[in-house]
């Protein structure tokens, strides 16, 4: 093609029409702007549907990882409520049980392992989409903000977590302190709520180890007052911070999870 456009060029030249050959010149111009758009055209159209091509294989992956985070958090929020449901029982006892008939058997049962489990959150599939500048090639700002909110949200759970945790420690050691831990029933009793941490219906006061337990009853390590007192505010100060913890943030970051996955679907 090349030669060819040579050869007339050449014969223009050699007939000595200007007006002729500077017409030429100007098509010959035209057409290779033309084919210059032409090829950016095709490489923008073909950018576009890799990145599209991209779009959709982030999304599965993103709400699986989702769907994963929510599944993670119903688990953790249900541990949380048990022990805010727990805490509960814990107080009514101890305000309706004279100091003298506290149970070195019963305090264990209702403020055992209260921790719920820590978070892990899928953060794999958002941190490739950021570094791969992927995110631009979603259509829906909202799912971008939304997406946004959801990782701070996390690493706002992330510290409330090491704090609840924090506070957990503290109430261990108070127990340590309370409570005569050397009975051999108390953990094949921990053991078997393990084991059973999903069921709702599980009550350790209606098991046989409890049963077990109470028949080798041992006596309180402390049974001052204002030490109970004590014992008894550390374990409201986890409640008041469950009741955020599992009946409010928990809730708002399943919801927005949700929220994420439809939007997730509408894209595609």
């Amino acid at each position: 093609m090349i030669p060819f456009f040579r050869k007339i060029r050449k014969k223009l030249a050699d007939d000595n029409k200007p007006l002729k050959y500077l017409k030429y010149a100007i098509g010959e111009i035209i057409l290779v702007v033309i084919g210059i758009l032409i090829a950016l055209q095709v490489n923008n159209w073909n950018t576009y549907r890799n990145k599209k091509e991209q779009v959709v294989h982030y999304s599965k992956l993103l709400t699986e990882d989702i769907s994963n985070d929510i599944k993670m958090i119903k688990e953790s929020q249900f541990q949380a409520i048990k022990s805010f449901k727990r805490i509960d029982s814990l107080k009514s006892y101890m305000s309706s049980t004279n100091m003298e008939n506290l149970s070195n058997t019963d305090l264990f049962v209702l403020t055992h392992d209260i921790m719920y489990k820590p978070f892990v959150w899928n953060r794999a599939t958002l941190d490739e989409m950021k570094s791969s500048e992927i995110m631009q090639y979603f259509k829906n700002d909202s799912l971008k903000n939304k997406l946004i909110k959801y990782e701070s949200f996390t690493y706002h759970l992330d510290e409330d977590f090491n704090h609840d945790l924090s506070n957990a420690q503290k109430a261990e050691e108070k127990i340590a302190e309370i409570l005569n831990l050397n009975n051999t029933y108390f953990s094949d009793m921990l053991v078997l709520e393990q084991e059973r941490f999903n069921d709702p219906y599980l009550n350790l006061f209606e098991t046989e180890l409890y049963q077990k337990a109470k028949q080798n009853e041992l006596q309180l390590i402390i049974k001052n007052a204002n030490d109970l007192k004590k014992f008894l505010n550390t374990f409201i100060l986890i409640q008041d911070s469950y009741r955020i913890r599992a009946f409010l943030e928990m809730n708002e970051i399943i919801y927005d999870a949700e929220q994420i996955i439809q939007l997730i679907e509408k894209e595609n």
